[in-house]
């Protein structure tokens, strides 16, 4: 049930300087076991969270809660005897039939302790409470605002165990002819071992997949994020596949270019999070959220004044309007290999001809990027 009225003004682009490092570690810390959460009025810890397990319970209701608890339409999926995914939903005001969903799984595993019996940990900080976590603190953000789309918060269940959630999910979706515009997937958004930002976006030429991928990195570099987001065609074994195999618009994140030692062990934990690179991507997915869901309020002259070199429409499709204060009129464009693709003094260039990706334009010592859809 719906127990929070949610204003209707458009999302002012500053709210991405609002994503909280430390309401981002609170909730790993949550749900990692790593401090006590208090539960039907007991404090507790949530020591793993493999399937069927009372940890797993414990983080089922957490999440279940905590989507009441910020005024969303919450309800249990239950897939299985033992699955169940935790949805929060809030209506669309414009394209109520057409959904933006952000999912992340909130089981854990060990590998030294498949079948939870023994009493090793299993936290699983990175695989998947940071995640939850980005997703939590999004909502939380977000949750004075009305989506123009109708807009899904989901956590699976057991995605270690064979991605069932988000298998059976995907699968009635389809089946009930659910119109998707974008599913984003966070799995695993907190290491990198050498600090140098990098990060996966993972697509498939699924409907308009690669549209999406292109235009995250266009926001990456919108908002100035301090990361350097790779493209990689598939990803194997995450909840992302499932949206791609019923024909569905849906990108990825992951941290997975640092080989992460501590995957399904005892040592998956906050300690080993490198927290500009957690904050950077949790700023990151909100960027593509709050700009294919809601009505983000932008003021396109200050934007041109502020900037110095300003690109327009951005994704472009026919023509691209270069606006500059720079008194050079000579405009190079590049593609994403560096290749020099067009030298022109227009400053509405005709790009109906150029395949879809991703595009600089270069004029004197100022660069842009583009995105060609």
């Amino acid at each position: 049930m719906l127990i929070a009225y949610k204003t209707s003004h458009s999302l002012n682009t500053n709210i991405i300087d609002s994503v909280s490092i430390d309401s981002l570690i609170f909730s790993v810390k949550d749900l990692s076991g790593e401090q006590k959460v208090n539960k039907y009025g007991i404090n507790t810890v949530i020591s793993k969270r493999q399937y069927n397990s009372t940890g797993n319970l414990i983080a089922e209701n957490y999440l279940f809660e905590k989507g009441i608890e910020f005024g969303y339409n919450t309800s249990r999926q239950n897939c299985q005897e033992t699955c169940n995914n935790i949805i929060w939903e809030s209506e669309g005001t414009l394209y109520s039939d057409s959904i933006v969903i952000i999912g992340a799984h909130f089981d854990s595993y060990n590998l030294d302790d498949p079948d939870g019996y023994m009493n090793l940990l299993s936290p699983g900080a990175d695989d998947n409470a940071s995640g939850c976590a980005a997703i939590i603190e999004i909502a939380r953000l977000l949750k004075n605002y009305k989506p123009i789309y109708k807009m899904k918060f989901i956590f699976w269940d057991e995605e270690e165990r064979g991605l069932y959630g988000s298998y059976y999910y995907s699968n009635l979706a389809k089946e009930n002819g659910e119109k998707i515009k974008l599913y984003i997937n966070l799995d695993m958004i907190g290491w990198d071992n050498d600090n140098d930002g990098m990060m996966e976006i993972q697509f498939l030429d699924t409907n308009t997949s690669v549209f999406y991928a292109t235009q995250a990195i266009k926001f990456c570099n919108d908002y100035h994020l301090v990361l350097l987001p790779k493209l990689r065609n598939g990803e194997a074994g995450s909840d992302i596949h499932n949206f791609w195999d019923n024909g569905y618009s849906a990108i990825g994140f992951s941290d997975m270019i640092d080989y992460y030692s501590f995957v399904h062990s005892q040592n998956d934990l906050i300690g080993s999070f490198n927290f500009d690179y957690f904050l950077n991507n949790s700023k990151f997915a909100l960027a593509i959220i709050m700009n294919n869901a809601y009505d983000v309020k932008t003021d396109v002259t200050d934007n041109f004044i502020n900037d110095k070199l300003s690109l327009y429409p951005n994704p472009a499709t026919d023509y691209l309007n270069v606006i500059t204060k720079s008194e050079k009129s000579k405009f190079e464009i590049y593609s994403i290999i560096g290749k020099n693709i067009l030298e022109t003094n227009n400053k509405s260039v005709d790009v109906s001809h150029f395949p879809t990706g991703i595009y600089f334009l270069k004029s004197g010592n100022l660069v842009s990027m583009f995105v060609k859809y």
